[in-house]
């Protein structure tokens, strides 16, 4: 009995290049997919990628049940990442603008107070930050904020 195909040939060749190029997670959502577009049964995927039934079933799930139709290479990778989740995850709490403000505050902050610790530290910059109207952020917020300032 043939098998259904899940993908067009675009979307094949758009999956084939995201299951070669990202990261292990999404590389193994894409594989899951052409699998079964190549006719693969699920517990052989399940065995062959070290993942879930269930997870096999809902990127299924998730990919027939997508609106979007890809016509061409642009649309393809645009419906592969939308649907593999690709830039997805919690947005950030921070701005540029607000980030700019945290250093602003960490500059006048060194030059204030003695600080306990680094956490005493960054407790301090969160606490100004909130008086001054930015977002609530946790002393540990910040300091991977000013981690990834260069020096």
């Amino acid at each position: 009995m043939p098998h259904l195909q899940i993908l067009n040939s675009i979307e094949k060749q758009a999956l084939e290049h995201i299951a070669a190029s990202r990261s292990d997670e999404i590389s193994k959502r894409a594989k899951i997919l052409l699998e079964l577009n190549n006719g693969e049964n699920q517990r052989n995927i399940v065995k062959k990628l070290g993942t879930a039934q269930q997870t096999v079933t809902n990127w299924k799930k998730k990919w027939t049940s997508s609106t979007i139709t890809a016509e061409n290479w642009d649309s393809a990778i645009a419906k592969a990442n939308e649907i593999l989740g690709v830039n997805s995850g919690r947005p950030k709490k921070c701005k540029s603008t607000e980030v700019s403000k945290i250093v602003e505050i960490s500059e006048w902050s060194k030059n204030r107070k003695l600080s306990r610790s680094k956490h005493h530290y960054h407790m301090q910059i969160a606490e100004e930050a909130t008086k001054r109207g930015l977002p609530v952020l946790s002393p540990r917020s910040i300091g991977r904020i000013l981690e990834a300032q260069p020096q």
